[in-house]
């Protein structure tokens, strides 16, 4: 089982589509960006291109019960378990290809312990780092509470248009996404355009955020 094929509590992807958005909003602003990641509820990581940890916000630091200082000492394959690290790299390659990718994984904390989390990841938030906002499975979501949730969305995708989205999220291209459900790229790109039409969006990564908020992508 991929980390992007757990089965996880359907109440944690809105709290992370939620940051997901709000880290949009700021993006191409690195000073709003910066206090949106130190003020968020969620859990916030900063990346390097070697997988460092360059940044943590309050919460993460608490997740892992590391200091900022010893968290970047780290790289992301230090908390990712034996059996899990085949994963990273074809995950790691899609969020650099795709500029965004989300779902679900095991991580290993610094004292052994294993906690799954869910996952948005957006390549290059700010120029060679990449963010990542996490929420442990099961997190309840009034502990995040400083967060709205309201969907906004009024329009139902078809079960086609759902499919597109969830693969959009594991970091796939068109291309591959048309190959995965045997349509032409011409059909896989109507049906982006009809997805960002219904989610009020403007682009993959975010869709990708909205649809973990409204519950589109499980």
């Amino acid at each position: 089982m991929t980390p992007d094929q757990r089965v996880v509590s359907p109440s944690v992807p809105r709290s992370v589509g939620a940051a997901a958005e709000a880290v949009l909003r700021t993006r191409g602003n690195a000073q709003g960006m910066k206090r949106l990641f130190d003020r968020n509820a969620v859990p916030m990581v900063m990346i390097d291109g070697r997988r460092r940890y360059v940044d943590a916000n309050r919460p993460a630091r608490l997740a892992f019960r590391l200091s900022l200082a010893e968290m970047r000492e780290h790289t992301i394959d230090d908390f990712t378990p034996t059996e899990e690290m085949p994963n990273l790299e074809p995950i790691w390659a899609r969020l650099l290809d795709s500029g965004c990718v989300a779902g679900a994984t095991e991580v290993a904390g610094p004292d052994g312990s294993r906690f799954d989390v869910v996952y948005w990841a957006l390549g290059n938030a700010l120029p060679g780092l990449h963010l990542s906002a996490f929420a442990l499975a099961n997190w309840p979501e009034d502990e995040l509470s400083t967060l709205d949730l309201g969907d906004g969305i009024h329009q139902t995708l078809t079960s086609r248009e759902e499919e597109v989205l969830q693969l959009a999220a594991e970091g796939l291209s068109g291309p591959n996404i048309a190959e995965r459900l045997v349509l032409s790229p011409g059909t896989v790109k109507t049906h982006f355009q009809n997805i960002y039409a219904k989610l009020d969006v403007r682009d993959r990564a975010a869709a990708v955020a909205r649809g973990l908020r409204t519950g589109f992508i499980d």
